[in-house]
């Protein structure tokens, strides 16, 4: 029996499948949302995203979450809420560099991210964030509060990475009341 991903994969091969027969597909989606983290994987799941933006006439937003914020390294483990720990209230020298510098990093992943995707989809409306915190759960909290139609994310870990470190694809799709498509 298939599973619930599975089918929803199905319903959009269906719906690839019926454009190239010159039926009208029904728009699906109108705003997409693709979280990338520079992987090959987020690479082929951005690739899904542009290609089913263009098919669905859809609003595109590639989103990147950085968990190297000093807020984020300050708050505790246990804490949901991102609150600073008592102890400390700002890290070393050396972190705030290390920490800067992966923000630049990201920045700049995203920007080419978004100019590449312009340059090949210049008809396509697309956006590009970044924002900070828990990626599974910002992502999911993004896909929500800006009521995307579909998430497209990749699969990056597995066996015991996945395991130890958990999920963020795991998590989004559990999470999200919002349909998930994880491309490999």
């Amino acid at each position: 029996m298939p599973s619930l991903n599975e089918i929803k994969i199905l319903e959009m091969y269906l719906s690839l499948y019926n454009l190239n027969r010159n039926i009208s597909p029904i728009s699906m989606f109108k705003k997409i949302l693709v979280p990338i983290d520079g992987s090959k994987h987020s690479h082929n799941a951005l690739k899904t995203a542009l290609k089913l933006a263009k098919t669905h006439d859809s609003e595109l937003e590639i989103l990147h979450v950085t968990s190297f914020s000093e807020e984020y390294v300050l708050t505790s483990p246990e804490s949901d809420e991102g609150t600073m720990s008592e102890e400390t209230t700002s890290p070393p020298g050396w972190m705030s560099e290390y920490i800067a510098k992966a923000r630049e990093n990201d920045e700049k992943m995203l920007s080419q991210a978004l100019k590449d995707a312009e340059t090949q989809y210049p008809k396509l409306k697309i956006t590009a964030k970044l924002l900070w915190g828990r990626p599974g759960k910002t992502i999911v909290s993004e896909a929500e509060e800006e009521r995307f139609d579909l998430v497209i994310g990749s699969r990056g870990l597995s066996g015991l990475a996945e395991l130890v470190l958990g999920s963020v694809s795991h998590h989004v799709v559990n999470e999200s009341k919002i349909p998930v498509l994880v491309v490999k």
